[in-house]
């Protein structure tokens, strides 16, 4: 018999088997939720959290996948696919309902069902969400570097360079409030330590060889490989330094051999958004952040 309605997968194995194939036919659209799963299936259910992760699929009347979630607590709900008004529907009912041990409130979801997401929400609740985050995602179209180049190079974190890679994710999460892990100090140490040994974070060297900004960067998944998160220290801003560095990445993802190259920018910030164009990037689907609680 088909199933119908969301559907909680009983592991890692089952969610792989039969909702990741689905998923990944469109992997610049399910980029996040894709590399979170990689990273829980590679590392274990407890690679971002002592809590097994949330993991559920939505079946049309069909019995075909139309939605999936995905939610590694205190994390953020990643709602990815088409979801449909009877889906988004019952999801509320599913967070309301305290048997279903769906306790978060934050939801990253796709940009054009978040106003009927949170008009659900509303008339379910009589509580107003909050939009804490508005994102583009941007597919690397044209390649080329910034204009001027600044003076330095690029060159993949080493052991070495832990210490300030963990520096940059602090100061990175300090400004972004919403997204920090509570543990910050040794969760940045401890997560700069395990992505510079995976060879994931690239940094930019001034001329006289310190490191000025940062861009991380996803494993291959699915074909495509995402940059995130980019920093540089507000004093060293306006030098050119982002855009190297994120080029940079982008080149290296490309050499590992990517079909696809995506990143992120806050919506908020004109600034980046304007600069990945000018390297290149091009506009695929925004995506919001809710507060259901408000």
């Amino acid at each position: 018999m088909a199933r119908e309605g969301w559907v909680r997968a009983a592991d890692l194995a089952q969610f792989r088997a039969e909702t990741i194939p689905v998923l990944a036919a469109d992997p610049a659209a399910n980029t996040q939720l894709l590399t979170v799963f990689d990273r829980l299936y590679r590392e274990g259910p407890h690679a971002f959290g002592e809590r097994d992760p949330d993991l559920l699929t939505w079946y049309g009347p069909q019995g075909g996948i139309e939605a999936a979630l995905l939610r590694t607590p205190p994390y953020a709900f990643i709602l990815v696919g088409a979801p449909s008004a009877a889906c988004v529907a019952a999801l509320v009912g599913l967070l309301l309902d305290p048997g279903t041990g769906l306790d978060g409130r934050e939801m990253n979801v796709p940009g054009e069902i978040a106003q009927e997401l949170a008009g659900a929400w509303t008339a379910r609740t009589a509580s107003t969400p909050r939009v804490s985050e508005r994102n583009r995602l941007y597919r690397l179209a044209q390649p080329r570097d910034p204009e001027p180049m600044p003076a330095g190079r690029a060159g993949l974190a080493e052991p070495a360079h832990v210490p300030a890679v963990a520096r940059f994710l602090l100061a990175f999460w300090t400004e972004l409030e919403h997204t920090a892990p509570r543990d910050l100090a040794m969760t940045a140490q401890r997560i700069a330590a395990a992505r510079v040994a995976e060879g994931n974070f690239v940094l930019w060297f001034d001329a006289d060889g310190a490191p000025v900004s940062v861009a991380g960067f996803t494993p291959i998944v699915a074909g495509t490989g995402r940059i995130g998160p980019v920093y540089t220290p507000p004093e060293l801003r306006g030098r050119g330094y982002a855009g190297a560095v994120t080029a940079a990445a982008g080149r290296i993802l490309y050499e590992r051999g990517a079909a696809e190259v995506l990143l992120f920018t806050d919506l908020a910030n004109p600034t980046s958004n304007a600069l990945y164009q000018r390297i290149g990037y091009r506009a695929v689907t925004d995506r919001v952040r809710l507060d259901l609680a408000g």
